[in-house]
């Protein structure tokens, strides 16, 4: 895929991802805003509820944003991980991540590893409850469709020397879906 079939990919996913979650009672969309997220809450939401339903907001990230990102973390971002930043700003829970207007990239700083990145893997969601970092293998980029996507558990993460090279971090991970695309369409198929 080129950046604009990413985008559209991401597009279509966020919006499908976002009505699913919005079902019943929508708790699946709910958050504790305060003024910071205002511009990310839905049409009719209360100010004075804590809890308030948001939106999705198109995204407002610029290249120079992305490549100071990139800098920031140590390694360049593939195309769909770029398009999965820059589509809509969004308030989703792990496994998807937050990236909401207020803080850019906010799941993927809370996931950012150093040894991981060194080691060749683009640490893309954390989930603290479930005990497990979501990561995007770059060993083949750029061939972004055998990039796979994988898991390590982040207490045996944090168990590892600082300097684990990648055979060490390899024989840890999980395997989650054979590339970003396939692990969010399993995220919106209900099967991760």
């Amino acid at each position: 895929m080129d950046c604009a079939e990413y985008r559209a990919y991401m597009k279509e996913f966020f919006e499908r991802l976002y009505a699913s979650y919005s079902e019943g009672s929508g708790a699946g969309v709910m958050l504790p805003f305060g003024d910071e997220g205002r511009e990310m809450w839905a049409d009719g939401a209360e100010e004075d509820e804590e809890w308030k339903k948001w939106k999705l907001v198109p995204a407002s990230i610029s290249g120079e944003e992305i490549a100071a990102f990139e800098d920031e973390i140590g390694t360049k971002l593939p195309l769909c991980v770029r398009a999965f930043l820059t589509t809509y700003h969004h308030c989703f829970e792990p496994p998807v991540g937050r990236n909401p207007t207020f803080a850019h990239f906010e799941g993927m700083r809370e996931a950012w590893n150093p040894t991981l990145v060194a080691a060749g893997y683009l640490p893309v969601a954390w989930d603290e409850e479930g005990g497990y970092i979501r990561c995007v293998d770059l060993s083949n980029m750029p061939d972004e469709e055998k990039c796979g996507v994988f898991e390590i558990d982040h207490e045996i993460l944090f168990s590892l020397d600082e300097n684990a090279g990648r055979g060490a971090i390899e024989a840890e991970m999980m395997p989650v879906a054979e590339n970003f695309i396939a692990f969010l369409d399993g995220i919106a198929g209900g099967e991760i």
